[in-house]
């Protein structure tokens, strides 16, 4: 455990640590520094210099946006387990100027619990939940570092690499899993230099700690009632296989000759595995503990039939799930039919343009050619792509979806093709397998196509041309055997016309090409799609078979739905969640739809000068947040013409 040695002479010892610093970074030579610098501290500014990290940095980069971070923290167990207790502790330290931050195992801040006008401060170097803190990115630093040697250390002044945070002292302590025994975060205690203690330390690794224990508490919990479940059920089926599952799809527990038949080891993910894909879809829908416990349609994993399906429940979240299974002699050579639904059973829609596309779609699947899949945001080209992978012949192979423009520039490379350890700053110590290879005699679908950079489409026309694939920082070829599926919302030919997109790489997918119409042409699919929904969100939310009022219907045909499917599955979630009737009324819409109902009524019988008047008038009025006198101004209208326009458009604040 590494901590400042002493607090005496702290405005000295810092004026020397700047003076040593900046020796260091303008020489970059550590003669001079070495014995007056600690070797932990000294052995981070070799590593941040070794990985090009600027020590004139000020702040530290985003990793997580809002969305990401939110969606982090409900997925999250550590952030679970360590918000009350850090909320708790931070009470005896409320008044002393620090703070407290949660980070996760990469140093990415997902929770910080500190008092205002500090954290205000801290913000000028970016120190709040979403930043990384990561070596890499924000140099030495008392969590990033902290994380690299698995051990707590206490970075005091000027021995952080980056200059933005010289005006701050921190102490951070390694979070260990209580099974895996790997770092999967850190507590950092943060203030500002000149109230350095080397006891914040030791209370950064007593947090730890507690955390530590009540994670190890919960998983036990945990492990003791998915234990229970098997033995209880093994009991009352008596004849019959059981398996359990943990709640992300590892094998907790099974008995020996199921396990034997399908090769199962404890710990092994059958989330990817064919055999168990049609269970694990139906699994996914018992999320609420009111759901039936049994199906009823067959499901099969090789020659055993699931016969019971039960989840178990740790605090009203799903801990796990229980499936029991007896042997089914006739269930290999049951007809696929029985075992799952047709892969085109999810694909609604009867108009003459989706079905020619789906028609061609169809065709194809079977085949190994490229399908490029073309068509607006939120037509469905996943859900089509799946489709095709499940009516194909690879169909018990891996598809894996990767979305070009979901993904940073300069981590595209490494997500298709792998890379190799060492390759760059941060990769895996011991490399990692590219999309390609994961989905080697499968299906890989580039979502997004056109957001791909140009330098990289050269490498994705090599491996289409050569089928092999080559790991960054690897000379070494490895084959691969994958079924492309592009898509893209964008005008490859423009791209093509710009110099952004390569035409040899378009010829290349561009063997078979579907166009998927958007929403608003095909009118006479809304309806069933509409059904198919209601349907949908009526066994969710647990209520009673739904319909649609006729002027709710008329209004569904009638707009031009600019998100397709999706804004369409959307707002009748929404209408779902907020009737309380069989039937669902205009006024369950969302509101920005019930808006647009509204202005569109209110257009008719107005002349063509009128509506764009209107228009025009609604703009300035969002623009300037309703100041009449700017509006006025800008029209060159008194306020009295003013309110008559408002009044004859029946605009309101409150509209």
């Amino acid at each position: 455990m590494i901590a400042v040695f002493s607090i005496q002479n702290l405005p000295d010892k810092t004026k020397e640590l700047e003076t040593l610093w900046e020796w260091f970074v303008t020489n970059s030579k550590d003669e001079v520094v070495v014995n007056k610098v600690r070797k932990d501290v000294l052995d981070s500014w070799k590593r941040c210099q070794n990985k090009g990290v600027n020590p004139r940095q000020l702040q530290t980069k985003p990793a997580l946006s809002n969305y990401q971070l939110n969606n982090l923290l409900e997925e999250s167990e550590l952030y679970h387990v360590a918000k009350p207790i850090i909320d708790d502790l931070f009470q005896k330290m409320d008044g002393t100027g620090y703070l407290i931050t949660l980070n996760d195992e990469k140093g990415r801040m997902i929770y910080l619990k500190g008092e205002s006008h500090i954290k205000r401060l801290a913000e000028k170097m970016n120190f709040f939940p979403g930043m990384d803190w990561s070596e890499h990115a924000a140099g030495t630093n008392a969590i990033g570092t902290s994380i690299i040697t698995k051990s707590p250390i206490q970075i005091l002044s000027a021995e952080h690499f980056c200059q933005g945070c010289h005006p701050w002292t921190c102490s951070s302590a390694p979070i260990f899993h209580p099974l895996t025994k790997k770092v999967i975060g850190a507590i950092d205690i943060t203030g500002p230099w000149y109230n350095a203690q080397p006891h914040t330390l030791g209370f950064a690794v007593s947090i730890a700690q507690i955390i530590e224990k009540q994670l190890e508490y919960v998983y036990m919990q945990v492990n003791n009632l998915l234990s229970e479940h098997f033995f209880q059920t093994t009991k009352k089926w008596k004849d019959h296989h059981v398996l359990v599952l943990t709640h992300d799809w590892k094998v907790f527990k099974s008995d020996g000759t199921f396990a034997d038949s399908l090769k199962l080891s404890p710990l092994m993910s059958v989330k990817e595995e064919p055999p168990f894909r049609h269970l694990v879809r139906e699994l996914t829908k018992l999320e609420n503990p009111l759901n039936q416990t049994d199906h009823d349609h067959l499901i099969f994993i090789q020659d055993f039939e699931a016969v019971h399906l039960e989840p178990i429940f740790f605090k009203k979240v799903i801990a796990g799930y229980i499936i029991v299974l007896k042997k089914h002699k006739k269930a290999l050579s049951t007809p696929s039919a029985s075992n799952e639904p047709s892969p085109w059973s999810n694909i609604i829609g009867k108009s003459h343009m989706f079905f020619q596309s789906l028609r061609k779609c169809r065709k194809a699947a079977p085949t190994n050619v490229p399908i490029l899949l073309m068509g607006e945001s939120g037509t469905g080209k996943e859900i089509i792509a799946r489709s095709i992978h499940e009516a194909s012949q690879r169909k018990d192979r891996p598809f894996i979806a990767i979305n070009c423009g979901a993904i940073q520039k300069e981590l595209i490379g490494s997500e298709l093709f792998g890379y190799e350890k060492g390759a760059f700053t941060g990769a895996r110590k011991e490399g990692k397998k590219g999309k390609f290879e994961e989905a080697n005699g499968g299906t890989l679908f580039l979502d997004e196509i056109g957001e791909m950079p140009l330098e990289l489409q050269v490498h994705l026309l090599r491996v289409l041309q050569e089928k092999e694939v080559t790991r960054l920082g690897s000379s070494k070829s490895i084959p691969v055997d994958v079924r492309i599926i592009a898509a893209t919302n964008k005008d490859l030919h423009a791209l093509i016309q710009n110099g952004q997109f390569r035409d040899d790489l378009f010829f290349r997918l561009n063997v078979v090409t579907v166009n998927l119409p958007p929403l608003r042409e095909r009118n006479e699919d809304i309806s069933l799609l509409a059904d198919y929904f209601l349907k949908c969100f009526a066994e969710k939310y647990e209520k009673p078979p739904l319909s649609l009022a006729q002027d709710t219907l008329d209004f569904l045909q009638n707009y031009q739905w600019p998100g397709n499917i999706r804004e369409l599955q959307n707002a009748l979630e929404h209408a779902v969640i907020f009737s309380d009737s069989s039937i669902i009324h205009l006024e369950n819409l969302p509101s920005y739809l019930l808006e647009k109902h509204v202005r569109r009524d209110q257009n008719e019988g107005l002349s063509l000068f009128e509506q764009e008047e209107k228009k025009m008038l609604l703009k300035l009025l969002d623009e300037t947040d309703w100041n009449l006198s700017a509006v006025a101004k800008r029209l060159n209208i008194a306020r009295s013409t003013l309110y008559r326009k408002l009044k004859k458009y029946g605009f309101s604040k409150n509209r």
